[in-house]
């Protein structure tokens, strides 16, 4: 079974509307061979609780509810998913954030397979832009993605002069699609598993990535939210290709969470030269690992300046020995 095959559109009886997920949740992650051993507290991982914590919640508070076609009742949709209408309802804004970590209750795939994705290529994404880069880049795909799957039932309503159809939209895979499509740009010839089976290489994975979903928006196949996976492989090649940064976007609160949730106990700490010397040779054998792999355009505002604080730093040493 494919990327478009798996279904996760709905028809619940809030009137005559339908929600899909942001997902096609098929098994088409792939694993990176040559990627291993991440850091088990990065952003991604935090994430993903994130996601697995909002899915159980949801299954707590809906209970056993069904609606009148039979079908399980989600909170966590009705509170939180990017609707049809959502555009135009600024005081409904906080939905284009909060769709990407809602999933479908009756269909476990649905959040597994967007959990798997974002954890093969999440991990390894994040070690080459950095975790505040990597969860911005994140958060952004997921409010572009909400913002395209509202606006493509509220633009053709209001050209034709019909009513707005009630739509609801939940799921990760806009983002996931972007971080997997910023992968595979970055690191074009590393070898994935298609359908966790067989190995392509990245790039071929990205190009059947997009024409899927290209040919699956002109189709109008079933009710996959092909809008929001192009929106997400569009922002990730459009970040990649102008080389944005996005220092400017405050995350301070979702770092303090992140924090919160894989804090440990805190311990006193004596200033310690050499180990801040260990530290930062660490980051510089990264970065020029990264250099290597990718070129020195890749490198972020931030590793430039510690590449020239240890350059600097080198001088001065060898200058004090003399």
């Amino acid at each position: 079974m494919g990327l478009q095959d798996r279904d996760y559109s709905r028809e619940p009886s809030y009137g005559s509307g339908q929600w899909s997920s942001g997902a096609s949740g098929g098994p088409s992650w792939g694993g990176a061979s040559s990627w291993v051993g991440e850091n088990a507290r990065s952003v991604t991982v935090t994430l993903i609780i994130i996601n697995v914590a909002v899915f159980f919640l949801d299954l707590l508070f809906s209970g056993s509810q069904r609606l009148p076609d039979g079908q399980a009742r989600s909170v966590m949709l009705e509170w939180f998913s990017v609707q049809s209408d959502t555009l135009i309802k600024p005081w409904a804004w906080y939905r284009f954030l909060t769709y990407g970590f809602v999933h479908s209750i009756e269909d476990i795939t649905h959040i597994a397979f967007n959990m798997l994705g974002l954890f093969i290529f999440g991990r390894i994404v994040e070690q080459q832009i950095r975790s505040a880069e990597f969860l911005r880049f994140y958060l952004v795909a997921i409010v572009f993605g909400g913002f395209v799957a509202s606006a493509q039932y509220l633009i053709p309503a209001a050209l034709s002069g019909q009513a707005i159809a009630p739509h609801f939209t939940v799921g990760a895979s806009g983002a996931v699609i972007a971080v997997t499509i910023l992968f595979a740009f970055m690191n074009p010839q590393a070898t994935v598993l298609l359908m966790l089976i067989i190995p392509v290489k990245a790039w071929l994975l990205a190009v059947f990535f997009v024409l899927s979903n290209v040919f699956g928006l002109i189709g109008g196949a079933g009710q996959v939210a092909y809008g929001v996976h192009l929106a997400g492989i569009a922002w990730a090649a459009a970040y990649h290709t102008q080389r944005w940064q996005l220092d400017f976007l405050d995350i301070d609160g979702f770092s303090r969470l992140k924090s919160f949730l894989t804090s440990r106990k805190p311990k006193l700490r004596l200033h310690d030269p050499e180990e801040k010397l260990a530290k930062q040779e660490a980051e510089v054998d990264r970065i020029l690992d990264k250099i290597q792999a990718s070129g020195l355009d890749s490198l972020t505002s931030s590793e430039r300046k510690t590449l020239e604080r240890h350059s600097k730093l080198k001088r001065q040493q060898k200058q004090q020995q003399r």
